[in-house]
């Protein structure tokens, strides 16, 4: 799995249920997926205090 893979993870819990808990859930079940290099990102927003923010941001500043 690619960080590519495990953001439209995130953006699809996003989409889908709309709650903190959600995307939580979803980066917990695919954070074991990733090279161990990328898993501090994937880590850092799990514990953030409002990871549905920074899934709507990073959806936010995607490159076309």
């Amino acid at each position: 799995m690619t960080l590519s893979d495990a953001v439209l993870v995130l953006l699809l819990a996003e989409s889908i249920h709309v709650t903190d808990n959600a995307v939580r859930h979803a980066g917990k079940n695919i954070v074991k997926k990733l090279p161990r290099d990328k898993r501090d990102i994937l880590y850092d927003l799990i514990n953030s205090p409002a990871p549905l923010k920074l899934v709507q941001h990073i959806a936010a500043n995607l490159d076309d």
